[in-house]
């Protein structure tokens, strides 16, 4: 029996001396391979930096000819440029033909213009001056026609000397049975107004 136990020893330290050297080639493979792997990552690294110069020279020679023919056509256009020829303007002498003598026109020639005629509505006419009397609640225009800029209430007494067809300028206004003087130009249309009489 004892040499059943050393036989059993033997062989499974020979067995396992197999597994060992197996273990053994495994680690130097995989070491190898861990080489390997860094010497391609360095070489992926060294082709990758090549590309990028190579690509940096292809953009600087594209910019090089590019600058290069432009400069050929602006050497081209100055050698093509168009010379302009002062021309020397030519004195014409002109004579001028009077038609009527000074002394013998007269005053009463026609005009060839006619007189510009303002249209009724905004024709001024000054008057006497009177008093007048809003009847309903109204705005008041800085202008004829033009922006409102205040509200006068119904019965409120007003003076005036200038009006239109269609507008009356307040020149001065009753505040408290007291005149005084507007120092604004203010229009209000005449449907909106009565004249008192004195």
């Amino acid at each position: 029996m004892k040499y059943f136990f050393i036989f059993l020893i033997l062989s499974f330290s020979i067995l396992n001396a197999d597994e060992v050297q197996r273990i053994e080639s495994i680690v130097n493979d995989i070491s190898k391979l861990r080489s390997d792997y860094g010497q391609t990552q360095s070489s992926v690294v060294e082709i990758e930096l090549q590309l990028e110069e190579e690509t940096y020279k292809n953009k600087i020679l594209t910019l090089n000819n590019e600058t290069n023919t432009l400069k050929k056509s602006i050497k081209l256009k100055e050698e093509n440029k168009i010379i302009c020829k002062i021309i020397v303007p030519k004195i014409i002498k002109t004579t001028v033909v009077i038609k009527k003598f000074l002394n013998t026109q007269s005053l009463e020639d026609k005009n060839k213009f006619p007189n510009l005629l303002m249209k009724e509505q905004f024709k001024r006419t000054e008057t006497l001056t009177y008093t007048y009397s809003v009847k309903t609640e109204v705005n008041i225009y800085d202008i004829i026609d033009g922006e409102k800029i205040a509200v006068l209430g119904k019965s409120t007494s007003f003076t005036s000397n200038e009006k239109t067809l269609e507008w009356i300028k307040i020149t001065g206004y009753f505040i408290d049975k007291v005149w005084r003087i507007s120092d604004t130009e203010m229009w209000i249309k005449s449907s909106n107004v009565l004249k008192r009489v004195a």
